[in-house]
């Protein structure tokens, strides 16, 4: 059996030489209905204690067992998996909460949207979420995150896909106005339906910032969207190191619709059906700067430099 000291140890503590530092201020709550179980572990259980060996069966009672800003962490074990059929089935309304998927590839915690009208909700400022699973397992699912104008909030290493042909998003990500701070960091937009819109639909914010991402629309959208669009405007964007694919002919990467829009796209790469020279309108950031981004055109083609000065491309 494992120990258990809830309340720490006012001076540290040292285990077989090495020292124990507890980096967060928060309590730590389980979650996980996978078969797998903890050592001396039983099945996920809202009834249970949300401890590793007595973990919660789901996220969203996780949420309510959280004290808001106190650095709460929620640990989502390997092979977690959980189904949204309506709208705000999960909605993360505790600030500062951090949800924390366990295990790769297959393993990470995923969750399905299992109708079009199911979205997870985000109404609380702070929070975060890393290495978690965002699933489109229906026909045209409208919006699988929904995030309301709060602010500072982080996605790591998380993974936004579909489960098959004809089970996709619309919207990936939508946030409302308002929505500041906010950051996507080493993720995944993968889409494979003509439905798709776009990967991440905003309107007006402050605080913009990509990096390290893949965005791909590998089927011919029936409506061409911007992977990323606002309809006001975005300012102190910052996106880098990313890289975007869309396989429809007049191709709209970047669509930031504000007349005064501010940042920089630096380092990132653009590819589409277009030929060379027309795949550079795919870009929309009037008042804002592009470097060093690379855009090719038809397959097997080199990128083209180009940046370096303000777009308006619309």
């Amino acid at each position: 059996m494992a120990s258990n000291f809830p309340n720490g140890f006012l001076t540290g503590v040292t285990i077989r030489g090495i020292p124990i530092t507890q980096m967060h201020p928060g309590k730590v709550f389980w979650v996980n209905n996978s078969s797998v179980l903890a050592p001396n572990g039983i099945g996920g259980s809202d009834s249970g204690l949300g401890t590793y060996t007595q973990p919660f069966k789901t996220i969203d009672y996780a949420i309510g067992r959280c004290t808001a800003n106190r650095g709460d962490i929620i640990a989502v074990m390997p092979g977690h998996a959980e189904n949204i059929a309506t709208a705000g089935a999960i909605t993360s309304d505790v600030a500062g909460v951090a949800i924390v998927g366990l295990g790769a590839g297959t393993l990470r915690p995923k969750i399905s949207f299992t109708a079009a009208a199911g979205t997870y909700v985000i109404s609380a400022a702070n929070c975060s979420f890393y290495n978690i699973e965002w699933q489109a397992n229906y026909a045209d699912v409208a919006i699988m995150l929904d995030i309301s104008g709060v602010d500072g909030l982080s996605f790591e290493n998380c993974y936004f896909t579909e489960a098959g042909t004809d089970l996709n998003w619309v919207i990936a990500v939508d946030l409302a106005t308002g929505a500041d701070d906010i950051s996507f960091r080493g993720c995944k937009f993968i889409g494979g339906d003509a439905s798709n819109d776009t990967c991440i639909n905003g309107v007006a914010h402050a605080g913009f910032w990509i990096e390290d991402c893949y965005f791909a629309e590998n089927v011919a959208q029936t409506s061409v969207i911007g992977l990323i669009a606002t309809s006001g405007n975005a300012t102190d964007v910052w996106i880098r190191n990313c890289a975007f694919r869309s396989n429809v002919d007049g191709a709209l990467f970047l669509d930031f619709n504000g007349a005064a829009n501010s940042g920089v796209i630096d380092n990132c790469y653009f590819s589409s059906i277009d030929s060379a020279g027309a795949v550079t309108a795919g870009f929309d950031f009037t008042g804002g700067h592009m470097f060093e981004c690379y855009v090719a055109g038809e397959a097997d083609s080199f990128g083209l430099v180009g940046g370096g000065t303000v777009y308006n491309n619309s």
